[in-house]
């Protein structure tokens, strides 16, 4: 049975053991199509007769996530890892991967992709040696170039897996040369496989007592926090397992009556995500305490044209279409700020691992967050909702890890392939807008389909691998081109004239209806069409001076003599012409002087005093341009 720590069996009460799996071991059950998908794999290289045996039916399955440039999983069954399930970027597809406990068993199973080694060898292997052709007695002569293979015993113990550099006929006849580079080796022993099944009915028995300790723990601090905090209480909830777990736990804390419920549909959320948030706030009693914010589609289209693609290290549509969002809400609703219990767990991300229980986003200003899951790993997620018996969404069981939008960047490729195949008319939507940009980013079409979009300035593997498929990569300037882009501007700074003078350019036209929003927060703007320009008289904070921006993107600031005023009014501008009206920066003016009209922001002149606070907090645009 899989415990979630390392205590006496809640069901037979003997001593249990720790499986060595990978750090940080965020373990997590193998749901059905998850299994289909592995034994899949496996049939592909073997039969699919083998696949059925090696993954019986009656075992529960688990599956750990370990380091690599997308998803691999370790399959932990019967307490043994016996193999990787790794989707490969270059081939787009799975592959199996053998450990020693699943080579032992393969044995047992089949002959295919086999070696055979002889007895003069084996003490080499066992030592840690590659596989040469002087000790090869026979092999599988279909075994190809790259192959995951087993050597084994001439009395048929596995002892080796590793990847063929030979062909199977290649190893039967060569004189020499490395046959098979190791990947793992071990003694020559029999397999530990169990006779008997486990079912999640006992697997839940012998967690009882631990559940209901990591439960008492979470539902104290929950207790604890909201007494020390007294601000009003939100759960957040996206639709996904840990934040269902934050929201049974608030429940039993605190009562339904005690806190609200808050949502944000980003526009890109599946439709499953949705259909299970209202289904569950109902069978859960809180549904007249939900709050929702919706966020059209097209905001997330307008950011990806905006800023260019998205990326796991550039997630500008993170903070427009769902924390600029959360802002908006929270402002509506508690304008003096909330105490939100949010689903997130150090297991998620190394940022998240070096973080506390409560903690202040500064992208949600009014929102102190504080997490009663922070320590639990995914399999305690999963065994609480079983035992609650909770209605967890459906797309976990076709074959989703995590649950976020729709085309997250921080998604695997292999859910890329679900989405495509699951929602056809939301993915060729995304295609042809993604196809656009990468052409106007220089990027070659399998930069798109191989998923290296994915990160604006890709890891040191992800480098290596592009150089084996041969793809060329983008231009140094990965975002839009000049004539697409006004990110990028030139300043020249005359120190020698009669006074002061700054004068620059964006490299595009500028729309100064856009412009002059927020440059009004910096002083008094005068927006003249006929002439096409607008001109600014800085007050409040800013230094005395004024200053002309034109529509063909040139601008001249006078009476000023520190460059620092000049980025501040550049990126003043840019902040007006790549708004989204995501709603950040609302919660920063404590004039209530920013309102939002649809798909643009407006200052109020009434109710600014040009304090520029909101210049100073978060913005995406900056975000983007930083």
């Amino acid at each position: 049975m899989p415990l979630i720590r390392r205590a006496r069996c809640g069901r037979c009460g003997n001593d249990t053991r720790k499986v060595p799996i990978t750090p940080p071991g965020d373990v997590r059950p193998a749901f059905p199509a998850d299994r289909k998908r592995i034994i899949d794999s496996i049939a592909d290289e073997y039969d699919m007769q083998t696949a059925l045996e090696l993954l019986p039916p009656q075992k529960i399955v688990l599956l750990n996530a370990v380091p690599d440039i997308d998803c691999c999983e370790e399959i932990i069954l019967d307490g043994q890892i016996i193999g990787l399930h790794r989707y490969r970027i270059d081939a787009l597809s799975w592959e199996f991967i053998p450990k020693i406990e699943g080579a032992r068993r393969l044995v047992q199973l089949t002959r295919a992709k086999q070696v055979v080694i002889e007895d003069s060898a084996v003490e080499f292997i066992v030592r840690g040696a590659n596989l040469l052709r002087p000790g090869i007695k026979n092999a599988d002569t279909s075994i190809r170039i790259g192959d995951y293979v087993i050597g084994i015993t001439e009395q048929g113990k596995a002892i080796l897996v590793g990847v063929a550099t030979m062909t199977g006929a290649e190893m039967e006849t060569r004189e020499r040369g490395m046959a098979v580079k190791k990947r793992y080796k071990a003694q020559p022993l029999e397999p530990k496989s169990l006779a008997s099944g486990q079912t999640m009915e006992q697997v839940l028995e012998a967690n009882a007592p631990l559940l209901k300790r990591i439960e008492e723990e979470a539902i104290s601090f929950i207790q604890q926090t909201a007494e020390k905090v007294k601000l009003p209480i939100v759960v957040a909830f996206s639709g996904g397992k840990d934040s269902l777990a934050v929201l049974l736990l608030a429940k039993k804390a605190l009562g339904k009556e005690s806190f609200a419920v808050m949502f944000v549909n980003t526009g890109i959320e599946f439709p499953e995500t949705v259909e299970n948030v209202y289904s569950t706030t109902a069978k859960l009693g809180v549904n007249d305490r939900l709050l929702v914010k919706e966020v059209s589609k097209d905001q997330f289209f307008q950011v990806l044209q905006l800023y260019g693609l998205v990326a796991r290290d550039y997630r500008v549509c993170c903070k427009s279409v769902k924390l600029g969002p959360t802002t908006q809400l929270i402002e509506e609703h508690f304008p003096r700020g909330c105490l939100s219990f949010i689903g997130q767990r150090r297991y998620e991300s190394i940022r998240r691992s070096r973080g506390g229980r409560t903690w202040r986003n500064p992208w949600v200003p009014k929102q102190l967050g504080a997490s009663p899951i922070h320590n639990w790993t995914a399999l305690m997620i999963w065994l609480y909702i079983f035992q609650e018996k909770a209605p967890f969404n459906p797309l976990y069981e076709a074959g989703f890890e995590r649950i976020g939008c729709m085309f997250c960047p921080a998604s695997n490729m292999n859910e890329f392939d679900i989405i495509a195949s699951r929602y056809p008319s939301e993915w060729e939507e995304w295609q042809n807008i993604a196809t656009q940009i990468a052409r106007q980013q220089g990027m070659e079409r399998k930069w798109l389909t191989h998923g290296f979009w994915r990160w604006k300035v890709p890891p040191l593997k992800i480098l290596e691998l592009v150089k084996q498929m041969g793809i060329t990569l983008p231009s140094s300037d990965s975002s839009l081109s000049k004539d697409s882009k006004p990110f990028e501007y030139s300043i020249t700074h005359r120190e020698n004239s009669s006074e002061p003078l700054i004068e620059g350019r964006f490299y595009t036209s500028m729309d100064l209806d856009r412009a002059a929003i927020f440059l009004s927060a910096l002083g008094d703007v005068i927006l003249d069409k006929e002439r096409d320009m607008l001109e600014i008289t800085f007050t409040g904070r800013s230094p005395s001076g004024h200053g002309f921006l034109f529509g063909n993107g040139q601008f001249s600031l006078s009476g000023m003599s520190k460059l620092q005023t000049a980025e501040l009014f550049v990126r003043t501008v840019l902040r007006g012409l790549l708004c989204t009206a995501c709603g950040t920066c609302l919660a920063l003016c404590k004039n209530d002087a920013i309102v939002l009209e649809g798909d643009h922001v407006r200052i109020d002149p009434e109710k600014c005093v040009q304090c520029q606070d909101c210049l100073s907090g978060k913005c995406p645009s900056l975000y983007a341009i930083s």
